[in-house]
């Protein structure tokens, strides 16, 4: 009976993962347009599957408590070790699950990166427009200090 209703809530995980590459794919097509409008929708989406994400994923380690396993990846892969050796489809569906996680945090990563470049383009044309050597155009330091120089320049003097 675990079994049957973990492999339903891992259908549900793998629609819910399906669809959040599909709005992580989105994001990517905004955040390369720079689509503002696009982006805040997107990351409303991201949020909401992320959030049903976690609760089936909690749901999945309340069954595996209920079995007697412990509620993390080892617990899980042991269960179905266990409780299917001859059926692998509930394997394949794991396995499945973790290939489309993977590359939604590709998906994740790449979106992150090219959101740091146009910053650091914005970063660069605030230094021009500031005045400021490319060293000094950055918002914050390598430590992840804020940099003192952009936040106390003088535009005008009276």
């Amino acid at each position: 009976m675990v079994i049957q209703q973990i492999s339903n809530l891992m259908d549900e995980e793998l629609r819910e993962v399906h669809q959040l590459c599909q709005v992580l794919e989105e994001e990517q097509d905004a955040v390369k347009t720079k689509n503002i409008d696009a982006m805040n929708g997107t990351l409303t989406k991201k949020i909401e599957y992320l959030e049903k994400l976690e609760a089936l994923d909690n749901q999945r380690k309340n069954l595996l408590q209920q079995a007697g396993y412990e509620n993390n990846k080892e617990g899980f892969e042991s269960l179905l070790r266990t409780n299917t050796p001859s059926d692998t489809a509930l394997m394949e569906k794991w396995h499945e699950l973790e290939q489309e996680m993977a590359k939604c945090r590709q998906l994740h990563q790449v979106n992150t990166q090219i959101l740091d470049i146009g910053q650091r383009q914005v970063q660069q044309v605030l230094g021009i427009l500031l005045g400021k050597p490319d060293s000094e155009a950055d918002t914050y330091n390598q430590s992840g200090s804020k940099n003192a120089s952009l936040t106390t320049h003088t535009y005008a003097k009276a």
